[in-house]
């Protein structure tokens, strides 16, 4: 690709800049990677949608910095640990719980807890990080084009406001632009799964219902009743919020997934007034948006030097909160890898480990967020194709990672993308285990600018290995602080007193050994090489 001055030239270019699109820029700012974004919409979003941010997305925010004024945000909008339940109406009161407590056991497991925050405060923050970390974004704009030459891709960028085209050259192209992803469909890419659920409908509004709610603090109230299914989002004041329709009473019945059918402002407040079951509650609609519940994954997650992240990669219904977060965590997997190959001579076969870690996670994350669609709004279509539940800690911590980037036990050839995160003790593949070792510090906040070797006491020799295999191959690895118990960090990792694990930079235990080898230099170094895809010397 000879070099034109008329055309922009950066590393990386993300279609599509809202949740997902903003989070990829600044996870790769934080790799010292300066991404372009191009958007269509004028600027960050506008309404409350993708208000959960599990605690995984907690841990990746945390890194980044962001994890207080999250916090902060979350505190004024939402209630902390607000419960999940199930009402008829609210006049009507709880008819069950689904959660209690949205952080109840989070301290076992993570330095983070679980937050309800809405996405237009969310993406405000990512976009002010990302553009301190030096990433472009571009709004009132869309890729129109698309094309693939021998070292970068050539995307043709319309401006929305003027019409006029320009031409950027980029490396690699992260696709993130929504469930609808032109990106997607230029490149030829199906999706499998469960298909649509329901013609949905999100009707924001104004309505007064202190006295229905005084001394709750629901996070989420699903509602059942012979007009509709469905679930509240309300903001702490009580006053203002959003109802989710998902069906029109029984699903069974003729056009009743069918919710958007002829629905106007009028219908819309006919529908929040059946939902809130007090006649004397005065409602004003400030807007009905239509979507569709879906359930599908994409059949592959990259295309040459295209690669897909959040709703283009995978689309659930809202059911566990899922999708925004798991978006967020396609971003921070790809984001060290693209920075690997970019700025430290990693093999572009690194990039492979993408698709075969993060399409698992999405085909496993679709099973689950219909599974509780199912179970939630539309018991009576239940079958017994219908996964059974995985607990939410298993989903949100214990998804597991099996590809070239990790390196495997000696004899470990299960195959489960899954398992509880107490049962993970530090094997290859897994999310590297949360101990604190100081104050205020847990193991995960020493993980995230390169690769970390974490050893037990008796692991000396690993330090001076690491020392010499980062001089040697140019890229950032350095040995993690030790606890204050080693004993403790090492039982969490699951290496002994003599032992080592080495951690990726998106916190991911990429390999551990048990026992000091005779030569743990060269030991380091074959398994960095075989991560990173690097050539045999």
């Amino acid at each position: 690709m000879a070099d034109d001055p008329a055309i922009d030239d950066v590393p990386v270019l993300i279609v599509g800049g809202s949740l997902v699109g903003l989070a990829t820029a600044v996870f790769l700012g934080l790799h010292g990677v300066r991404a372009m974004a191009v958007e269509r919409h004028a600027g960050t979003a506008i309404h409350p949608r993708a208000g959960h941010l599990q605690l995984r997305t907690l841990e990746l925010l945390r890194s980044a910095g962001l994890e207080a004024p999250l916090q902060r945000l979350s505190a004024e909008q939402y209630f902390p640990n607000g419960a999940i339940n199930l009402m008829r109406t609210l006049a009507e009161g709880e008819v069950a719980s689904f959660i209690a407590d949205l952080n109840q056991g989070v301290e076992e497991f993570s330095p983070s807890r679980r937050l309800f925050v809405a996405q237009d405060a969310i993406e405000p923050l990512l976009r002010a990080k990302a553009e301190e970390l030096g990433a472009r974004l571009v709004y009132r704009s869309e890729v129109v084009d698309l094309r693939e030459e021998a070292t970068g891709v050539l995307a043709v960028v319309r401006d929305l406001a003027t019409g006029a085209e320009r031409t950027v050259r980029a490396r690699y192209v992260v696709a993130a632009d929504g469930n609808r992803s032109p990106t997607r469909h230029r490149l030829g890419i199906g999706m499998s799964g469960y298909g649509n659920l329901s013609n949905s409908a999100t009707i924001y509004f104004r309505a007064d219902c202190r006295r229905l709610l005084a001394g709750t603090e629901f996070g989420v109230i699903y509602i059942d009743n012979p007009r509709l299914r469905g679930f509240f989002r309300f903001e702490r004041a009580l006053t203002s919020g959003f109802l989710a329709v998902n069906t029109l009473g029984d699903p069974t019945r003729p056009g009743a997934l069918d919710v958007t059918a002829g629905l106007d402002a009028e219908g819309a407040a006919e529908l929040l007034r059946a939902a809130i079951g007090d006649p004397s509650v005065e409602v004003e609609i400030d807007e009905v948006a239509a979507w569709v519940a879906t359930a599908d994954v994409a059949d592959r997650f990259q295309a040459g030097r295209v690669f897909l992240a959040g709703d283009a990669a995978h689309v659930v219904p809202p059911n566990g909160g899922f999708g925004g977060n798991t978006g967020i965590q396609d971003a921070h997997n790809l984001a060290w890898k693209l920075a690997a190959v970019l700025r430290h001579g990693a093999g572009a076969e690194l990039l492979a480990s993408y698709d075969a870690e993060r399409r698992p996670v999405g085909r496993l994350t679709i099973e689950q967020a219909y599974s509780r669609y199912r179970r939630r709004v539309t018991p009576e279509l239940m079958d017994d194709e219908v996964p059974a539940l995985v607990d939410d800690f298993s989903m949100e911590i214990g998804y597991r990672y099996r590809s070239s980037a990790v390196v495997p036990d000696p004899g470990d050839d299960s195959a489960a993308v899954v398992g509880h995160p107490r049962d993970a003790g530090g094997a290859p593949g897994t999310r590297a285990p949360h101990v604190w070792v100081a104050p205020g510090v847990s193991t995960l906040d020493l993980f995230g600018a390169g690769f970390a070797l974490v050893h037990g006491r008796d692991g000396a020799a690993w330090s001076a290995a690491a020392a010499a295999i980062a001089e040697e191959l140019g890229g950032p690895l350095r040995v993690a602080a030790r606890a204050d118990d080693p004993d403790a960090l090492a039982d969490a990792f699951g290496i002994g007193a003599a032992g080592a694990s080495l951690v990726r930079p998106d916190g991911f235990v990429a390999w551990r050994s048990t026992s000091l080898p005779d030569d743990p230099a060269a030991a380091l170094r074959d398994v960095l090489r075989r991560v990173l895809a690097l050539p045999a010397p």
